[in-house]
């Protein structure tokens, strides 16, 4: 017999949240089926939506994907692969079918979380996040990159911290382990929500800020895919960070060293440097070579010297959001837990919740 929670549970499952937690923990269908004990053919149906899952089954399918029974629950749609990332779903044979399938359905649970997180809480932007027909400047991405810079009262020279200025004008961005997949960051733009960011944490501090400026350009020109969005985007980056009017005197002559040299005042790596001479001609295409040769004769282009080095930007605002749940509207972790529909423990490895350096975001109930 049926609890009144279960038949809760029954009424508002979806079939199609069990695929999605099952490919973001990385099983196949019969690995599932083993660790919970039923047919294939039993959760084949369920995921399809084909056989409504008894109380029990929802328990049992819990039990084995180590979530909560109300993960299955969650409202929040579930979206396909970002618009930024579609070039890599597009070469399955650099990136595995599993990885890919791992990455946005952990993307997906993420979104739900960022909606709960804003539910609670009200991030009032300092600057604006620009939105910018690329058409309208006839494909000139450097010039809307220099609108941005002007939009966000950019100093001339490097922007120092682009993670804080992105913040600023209410953009979310996250750090996650993306794995084995060929990407180093992707970005959203979800109905009701503020422009998304999700970088591999994996990757080295300078290809994070290339990346994240790459991901900025995707969401001020691209709501929809574009041919040559990626190379736009690639330019837009290029730009933000490197201003051709700024960058551009100190890079005739170049040479590692002075590459080298460069790399922790532009926080950008000599490879960007390289290639942003090359753009604007301070270079010609012999001496790119000659370069990209002495690059690969010291193994450069594979990793660049560990004493160039600098610190990655570190995002605060979506763990000043769990700060606000679990700090001024006093969320145990167990309330937590029930909020996001996640154990605390794989929340916690998710956002770092232990040691966060977090940012006072005012709670809508506290200014209601």
């Amino acid at each position: 017999m049926e609890t009144k929670i279960g038949l809760r549970l029954a009424e508002s499952f979806r079939p199609e949240l069990v695929s999605l937690r099952r490919r973001m923990l990385g099983l196949s269908q019969i690995q599932l089926a083993d660790r919970a004990t039923i047919a294939q053919g039993t959760l084949s149906k369920i995921e399809q939506g084909l056989k409504a899952p008894s109380e029990e089954m929802i328990e049992k399918l819990a039990s084995s994907l180590e979530c909560p029974a109300s993960f299955f629950c969650r409202t929040e749609r579930v979206y396909g692969a970002p618009l930024s990332a579609h070039p890599m779903f597009r070469k399955p044979a650099s990136t595995g079918q599993k990885t890919i399938d791992r990455l946005i359905a952990e993307l997906n649970v993420r979104i739900g979380h960022i909606r709960t997180l804003i539910d609670n809480a009200e991030i009032q932007p300092e600057l604006p996040f620009p939105q910018y027909d690329v058409d309208d400047y006839l494909g000139d991405a450097e010039e809307i990159a220099r609108n941005v810079r002007r939009a966000w009262y950019a100093p001339t020279g490097p922007i120092q911290n682009l993670t804080e200025y992105a913040e600023r004008a209410g953009c979310l961005i996250t750090l996650s382990d993306m794995g084995d997949a060929a990407v180093d960051g992707v970005s959203y733009r979800v109905p009701g929500l503020p422009p998304l960011v999700f970088l591999n944490s994996k990757r080295p501090a300078d290809r994070l800020r290339f990346s994240l400026a790459h991901e900025i350009g995707h969401l001020v020109m691209h709501p929809y895919p574009i041919p040559d969005m990626e190379e736009q985007a690639n330019r837009f980056a290029a730009e933000l960070l490197m201003p051709s009017e700024d960058i551009g005197p100190y890079l005739g002559n170049l040479t590692l060293e002075k590459a080298a040299y460069m790399k922790p005042f532009w926080k950008v790596s000599m490879a960007a440097i390289i290639v942003r001479a090359e753009t604007l001609r301070r270079i010609d295409k012999n001496k790119a070579q000659w370069l990209w040769r002495q690059m690969s004769l010291r193994n450069y282009r594979m990793r660049e010297p560990e004493s160039l080095d600098f610190a990655k930007e570190e995002p605060s605002l979506v763990n000043a959001l769990l700060n606000n749940l679990t700090g001024n509207l006093g969320y145990s972790p167990e309330e937590l837990s029930e909020a996001l529909c996640l154990r605390y423990e794989e929340l916690a490895s998710l956002y770092n919740l232990r040691g966060a350096g977090l940012r006072l975001v005012r709670s809508a109930r506290s200014s209601a």
